[in-house]
C-alpha cells in the first residue's frame, strides 16, 4: 500500500478513534494500561486533572469550561423532562426571572392555570418585579436630587430659590413624594396578593 493511501487510513481511524496510538496498551514502570473511552465521557487523572474524550482526542477541561457548562444550566428547571441544549436569548431572559428555560416556564404556567393557581403567581411576580424596579428608580431618584443640588448653586455662589422653595426645602420634597408613591404603590400590590389569596381560600374551603 502506498504512503498516501497509509496516511489517508490513518487519519479516518484517528477520527474513529480507532488508530493504534490511541486503543494500543502501553506498560511500562508499573504504569496502568490505557483505557478506551467513549466519545463524550469525562475522567479525572492521577494528577487531578479532569479529561473530555472527543471524536479521535481528548481535551483538558479548566474552570473556563466548568464555568461555560454552568452558564448553560438552568438549575430550576425539571432536569428529566427539560431539553433545552443550546439556549437562545429568550431562555437566557428566562432564566433570569426563574432559573428555568422558555419551554419549563411555560410548562410550569400552564400546570398552574390547570390547577387554578395562575392568578396568585402572577401576583406575586407582579410584585417582584415592583420592588426590583423600585430598586432602580431609587438610585435614579439620588441621581435627580444631586443633579438638582448644583443647580441652586449661582455663578456668583449665592444660593437660588424655586417657586419659593430652597434646596433644603425642595430635596425634602422630593425625597417624601417617592417614599409616598413607593408605600402606595407596593401596599395596592401586596392587597391585590392578599385578596387573590382570600379569594383561592374561600373557594378550597366551600
Amino acid at each position: 500500500m502506498s504512503k498516501k493511501l497509509n496516511n489517508i487510513k490513518a487519519v479516518k481511524e484517528m477520527i474513529a478513534g480507532t488508530h493504534k496510538s490511541q486503543t494500543k496498551t502501553n506498560v511500562s514502570f508499573g504504569e496502568k494500561a490505557s483505557v478506551r473511552r467513549e466519545i463524550g465521557e469525562t475522567w479525572t487523572d492521577e494528577n487531578g486533572q479532569e479529561w473530555k474524550q472527543k471524536q479521535g482526542y481528548r481535551v483538558k477541561l479548566g474552570k473556563m469550561s466548568k464555568l461555560r457548562t454552568e452558564l448553560k444550566t438552568f438549575p430550576n428547571c425539571p432536569k428529566e423532562v427539560c431539553t433545552c441544549t443550546s439556549p437562545g436569548q429568550a431562555d437566557k431572559k428566562m432564566k433570569a426571572f426563574h432559573g428555568m428555560c422558555l419551554d419549563c416556564v411555560t410548562e410550569m404556567e400552564h400546570k398552574l392555570r390547570l390547577d387554578g393557581k395562575y392568578d396568585i403567581y402572577e401576583k406575586e411576580r407582579i410584585l417582584k418585579n415592583a420592588e426590583a424596579w423600585l430598586k432602580q428608580a431609587e438610585k435614579e431618584k439620588d441621581i435627580i436630587k444631586s443633579t438638582l443640588q448644583a443647580a441652586f448653586i449661582n455663578e456668583d455662589g449665592s444660593i437660588e430659590e424655586w417657586g419659593g422653595l430652597n434646596e433644603e426645602e425642595v430635596m425634602t420634597k422630593i425625597e417624601n413624594d417617592f417614599e409616598k408613591f413607593k408605600k402606595n404603590y407596593i401596599e395596592k400590590l401586596k392587597k391585590d396578593l392578599e385578596d387573590e389569596l382570600h379569594t383561592k381560600n374561600r373557594e378550597i374551603s366551600q
